[in-house]
C-alpha cells in the first residue's frame, strides 16, 4: 500500500460544534423576533446582543465544522499531505526530519491560547525549538511532525498507526517527491479579488447595504412612527415606533454576509464559480428589495 489516509479525532468535536452552532443560530433567531414585539429602549438593544453575537460566532464555527469534516492526514513515500478545511500543507518526504508521538517528546508543545473540542489550531513559537502548527481536533494523544525550520502537530485516530505507516514509508524510498506547498485560507480572498466580476457585485452589495442603513439612520430622527407592515388597518395596528426601521439594514446584513461566505464555498472551486456569483448578485439585490420595503412603509406613514 504506498498511501495512508488518517483522519483526526471527530466525535467530540462534531457535537461540541454542532451544539454551538445550533445555540447561536436559535439566539440569533430568537432576539430578531424579540426585537420586534419589545418597546424601543434598552430591552430592544439587548434584544440585537445574541443577533450580533451571532454574526460573528455563525461563520467561525460554521467553517470549523466544515473543516473538520474534511480533514485528513495523509502519508505517502513521496511526502506529507495534510489538509484542514482550506489548509494544506504538503511536505516532501525528503524534507521530514522526524515523526513522533508528542507525548514521548522532552519538550511538550504547548497548544493554543484559543482553542475547542475539534479545533486546536493555531501557531505557538517555542524557544529553542521553532514554530508548532497546530492542525489538530485534541490536545490529547497528538503526533508532531518535524520539518526543518517548523513542526506540525496533528491529532490522527490511531497515533501509534500514523508512525508506523511513516517508518514504512521511508522505506520504500521515495523515487517523484511532492512539492512542497502550503496554502491558506487567506488564498480564496485573493482569487475573488482578482476576479472583476467578483469584486464588483461584492463592493456593490457592501455599499448598497452601507447605503440602506445610512438612509433609514437619517428618516428615524424624522419620524415618531411608521407603518411596520404591508396591511395596515384602519386603527393603526402596524404603526411602530420608526427606531424599529434598523431591523431592515440588520436583516439585510445577515443576508449579505450569508451570500458572502457561502459565494466563498463555492468559488473554491472552477465548476461551482457561477453559484457564488448568483450569490453575490442576490447580495446586490437584497438591498434593493429592502430599500423598496422601506420606501414602501414610508410612503404608507
Amino acid at each position: 500500500m504506498d498511501e495512508y489516509v488518517f483522519r483526526p479525532v471527530r466525535r467530540a468535536g462534531t457535537i461540541f460544534q454542532a451544539a454551538c452552532l445550533a445555540i447561536f443560530i436559535f439566539a440569533g433567531v430568537a432576539g430578531f423576533w424579540l426585537a420586534f414585539q419589545v418597546a424601543i429602549g434598552p430591552a430592544f438593544l439587548l434584544s440585537l446582543l445574541p443577533v450580533l453575537t451571532a454574526f460573528v460566532s455563525v461563520p467561525v464555527l460554521a467553517y470549523r465544522f466544515y473543516a473538520l469534516q474534511q480533514a485528513t492526514y495523509t502519508l505517502e513515500r513521496e511526502g506529507i499531505r495534510l489538509r484542514w478545511g482550506l489548509r494544506i500543507e504538503e511536505i516532501p518526504i525528503a524534507n521530514v526530519l522526524w515523526v513522533n508521538l508528542a507525548a514521548e517528546l522532552s519538550t511538550q508543545p504547548p497548544p493554543p491560547r484559543l482553542r475547542w473540542p475539534g479545533g486546536v489550531l493555531g501557531h505557538r513559537h517555542l524557544s529553542g525549538i521553532g514554530e508548532v502548527e497546530f492542525l489538530a481536533s485534541s490536545t490529547k494523544d497528538l503526533v508532531v511532525i518535524a520539518t526543518p525550520g517548523k513542526y506540525y502537530a496533528i491529532s490522527p485516530e490511531t497515533p501509534e498507526t500514523f508512525v508506523l505507516a511513516y517508518q514504512r514509508c521511508i522505506e520504500m524510498g521515495s523515487l517523484f517527491p511532492v512539492p512542497a506547498r502550503s496554502v491558506y485560507p487567506t488564498f480564496i480572498l485573493s482569487r475573488v479579488w482578482g476576479s472583476r466580476l467578483a469584486r464588483t457585485l461584492l463592493l456593490s452589495g457592501a455599499l448598497l447595504s452601507l447605503i440602506l442603513l445610512i438612509w433609514v439612520s437619517l428618516v428615524i430622527p424624522g419620524r415618531s412612527q411608521v407603518i411596520f407592515g404591508f396591511r395596515p388597518d384602519e386603527q393603526g395596528g402596524d404603526l411602530a415606533p420608526a427606531a424599529r426601521l434598523l431591523l431592515l439594514p440588520i436583516l439585510n446584513t445577515v443576508f449579505f454576509l450569508s451570500d458572502l461566505f457561502l459565494g466563498l464555498f463555492f468559488f473554491r472551486r472552477e465548476e461551482s464559480e457561477p453559484i457564488a456569483y448568483l450569490l453575490w448578485g442576490a447580495g446586490v439585490l437584497t438591498p434593493l428589495l429592502f430599500m423598496m420595503a422601506v420606501g414602501f412603509m414610508l410612503q404608507a406613514s
